[in-house]
């Protein structure tokens, strides 16, 4: 009885892979470069992680030897889903929304500045003060950001304006928020980690500000933002 033949993987055709929205951002910010994984995410957290949405996987395009790949979408929640969820996982508070004084009644939720995981602490950036009766936040590229005095919840953040008009530091803090939450709640099998995460919003969150993804390639807010939103619908 001759034996089986197993058709050789890379002589049989493949049909080819649906454009990434997301890919086709890192294309057009001139970030569609391959990655040292290694300068990311660490070998152990490779065995359950899909890597076509690790950072690695979504840039270089090249999946066809990982057979787990997965929709990136699917891993995570949105801001939206955040905002209206009932609790959030441990190591967060969500809090309450401030009153119209901005008072949260003891029940003020987790500060977005400050908070920390795997060695890296967010920066302060972003505050709240009152105006025309309602609380209102400021983002670090606000011209009114030094002078509001307190420092907003991660509640507060996802709720920051959006629309439109929106400013890419409201933006950018809302996906951190989600990414940091989708982490704690999914845990190893999410692309990143919460200090990653942490690590990337601090470099970027600045005007002009770039994340060294490895010693050729720079991102700047708008690439990882990106990369945040790839992994939740």
């Amino acid at each position: 009885m001759s034996e089986r033949q197993i058709p050789d993987p890379q002589s049989t055709p493949q049909a080819p892979a649906p454009v990434d929205a997301s890919r086709r951002r890192f294309a057009k910010a001139g970030a569609a470069t391959p990655v040292v994984l290694g300068s990311l995410l660490s070998k152990p957290a490779l065995a359950t992680q899909p890597y076509n949405c690790t950072i690695s996987g979504q840039m270089s395009g090249n999946t066809s030897s990982h057979p787990n790949q997965v929709n990136c979408k699917s891993l995570g929640k949105s801001p939206g889903y955040w905002k209206n969820a009932s609790s959030w996982p441990a190591g967060t508070l969500k809090g309450n929304s401030p009153t119209s004084s901005c008072s949260f009644s003891g029940n003020k939720g987790t500060v977005f500045g400050g908070f920390a995981s795997g060695g890296q602490t967010l920066i302060d950036a972003f505050r709240y003060r009152a105006e025309s009766s309602a609380c209102v936040c400021y983002g670090l590229r606000d011209s009114n950001f030094a002078s509001c005095g307190s420092k907003a919840t991660l509640l507060q953040v996802l709720n920051s304006p959006g629309g439109l008009n929106d400013t890419m530091i409201y933006a950018l803090g809302r996906a951190t928020v989600a990414t940091i939450l989708n982490s704690l709640s999914v845990g190893t099998d999410y692309p990143i980690t919460v200090a990653q995460a942490i690590k990337m919003f601090n470099a970027v969150a600045p005007v002009g500000g770039k994340y060294q993804v490895n010693t050729t390639v720079f991102w700047d807010a708008d690439q990882v933002m990106a990369y945040f939103q790839s992994l939740y619908s």
